[in-house]
């Protein structure tokens, strides 16, 4: 469940007990005047309690609790630091990226993972090791661009995970042409379903407060102002110890600026 920023919290409980409050104020007409329209309004009821729940959730998780902690925490109580505080610095475990794939609609995706690699959808199993990316695929698996540039260019060896088990086929593909075919392709590469890489960036994309924010790591990107400028990060910038930040980027110029740039 991902984090609720705190104004992005406070304007959506002031809708939710706004409607609560119009709700509870027309059930005594409804029942008198249209009493069909009683259930649906009490079940409307409930549906802005279980939403402010979540939301509850979502902002203690922004606060760098777990939902345990929320649960324990909240009760039927509210408490002034929801509406007060700031969330934790920088990205938190339970940040939640934007949907890349709905961003770049059309083009390849490439998703890396410790040790599998997601190629349009299609799973692989990976080892690297000593700057070469060992890939393993099944005899059944789908022919697709993939598959066809593996096969093509690449001897492949058998292996046999398990005695009894499916033999697959090994790829063995140096870095350096892993990284091609995927500039040639065009293809966006989503680094553990959080990074975008772009360039030569690992970038963090998240929505907050009803806009986008851009975050760049310092410690796994290795940033100078002349890099910085090459990417014409739109929004307001600012920085601490471990991240850069792009904040309140309105949505024409975050998909001008992904256009253009990403």
């Amino acid at each position: 469940m991902r984090r609720c920023f705190r104004y992005e919290y406070v304007v959506k409980t002031i809708f939710i007990f706004a409607s609560a409050f119009t709700i509870i104020l027309s059930l005594g007409i409804v029942q008198r005047v249209v009493p069909f329209l009683t259930f649906p309004l009490v079940l409307a009821f409930v549906a802005l309690a279980i939403f402010y729940s979540r939301i509850t959730t979502q902002r203690y998780h922004d606060l760098g609790f777990s939902s345990w902690q929320a649960f324990a925490r909240s009760g039927f109580r509210i408490q002034s630091g929801l509406f007060t505080k700031n969330g934790e610095h920088g990205i938190n475990e339970y940040d939640e990226a934007i949907n890349y794939k709905k961003l770049f609609k059309g083009r390849h995706r490439i998703d890396i993972y410790s040790d599998i690699l997601k190629v349009n959808g299609e799973t692989y199993s990976y080892e690297k090791f000593l700057g070469k990316y060992s890939i393993r695929m099944s005899n059944y698996a789908k022919i697709n661009m993939f598959t066809e540039y593996l096969q093509k260019n690449y001897a492949a060896k058998e292996n046999q995970m398990f005695r009894t088990g499916p033999i697959n086929k090994v790829f063995e593909i140096p870095e350096d042409d892993f990284n091609q075919f995927i500039s040639k392709n065009n293809f966006i590469v989503v680094v553990n379903s959080l990074h975008m890489k772009i360039k030569d960036l690992n970038v963090f994309i998240r929505k907050e407060d009803f806009k986008y924010t851009i975050i760049l790591d310092k410690y796994i990107n290795d940033i100078t102002k002349e890099l910085l400028s090459d990417y014409n990060f739109p929004g307001l910038a600012s920085e601490d110890e471990g991240y850069i930040y792009y904040k309140k980027i309105n949505k024409s110029d975050f998909i001008m600026w992904a256009k253009y740039v990403a």
